[in-house]
């Protein structure tokens, strides 16, 4: 089984993925997946606090797989190991858990899944940076440049596609100004970035998450884009709703 939902925040919206809640997790072990399409939020003071919900994580019987989104402590989420696993390269944080890095495409139950993490903060002003905002939550031309070569190896052609923010001409993507002001010299506009990838990519289905909404979009060619937050969705369910 995969589910999937976002924007976990650690403890402010955690609660949909306890098992008190979340019924069909109990049904799950560790060859199953939940993922996390950003904002997981576990990763954020590096101490004790982050401890607390990764042990608790840990005890639950799936895998946890998490894209970053802009409310995660880069710093500290760059520490960790980093691995080769199911195709592409993450950041282990636990024996369950595991941070899918920007670029890569992972083999889930022979399914193919697009990775690529990031979003705009739009309170960034009201934020201090390395404390509780970092420069890396928009990618970089290092990062996009191995999106496309990995893109390329599977001849653009992937199942589904794990974001945080959405593409360009994506509804979403003009609910706040953005801009690279105060970024590094390398950062890629990431609605941008993602809007190339956007048209040029075969998938079935693209899930995001930052903008604390269940919702759909089609694309104009009709296929879906499914906005997550409240829910916890199930892979091939919602392949079946979605019909």
């Amino acid at each position: 089984m995969i589910y999937l939902t976002s924007d976990t925040h650690r403890e402010i919206d955690i609660h949909k993925i306890n098992p008190d809640e979340f019924k069909a997790g109990l049904q799950m072990n560790r060859d199953d997946y939940l993922i996390i399409c950003g904002d997981f939020g576990c990763i954020w003071d590096g101490a004790s606090g982050d401890r607390f919900w990764l042990n608790w994580l840990e005890t639950l019987p799936w895998t946890t797989l998490f894209i970053d989104g802009n409310h995660e402590n880069f710093d500290v989420l760059k520490s960790y190991p980093e691995e080769e696993w199911n195709g592409g390269k993450v950041h282990r944080i636990r024996e369950n858990i595991y941070h899918l890095q920007r670029g890569e495409i992972f083999q889930l139950q022979g399914k193919t899944f697009f990775a690529f993490g990031g979003g705009y903060s739009h309170d960034r002003i009201y934020r201090t940076e390395h404390e509780n905002w970092w420069t890396d939550e928009i990618c970089n031309q290092k990062e996009c440049q191995n999106a496309f070569n990995n893109l390329e190896r599977v001849d653009w052609k992937v199942d589904y596609v794990l974001s945080h923010d959405v593409f360009a001409s994506h509804p979403f993507s003009q609910r706040y100004p953005v801009s690279l002001e105060g970024y590094p010299e390398d950062a890629v506009e990431l609605h941008g970035f993602l809007d190339e990838i956007e048209k040029k990519l075969e998938y079935q289905i693209w899930f995001h998450g930052h903008y604390h909404e269940d919702h759909v979009v089609w694309t104009p060619d009709q296929r879906p884009v499914v906005s997550l937050f409240d829910r916890v969705v199930e892979l091939d369910q919602i392949k079946t709703d979605l019909q």
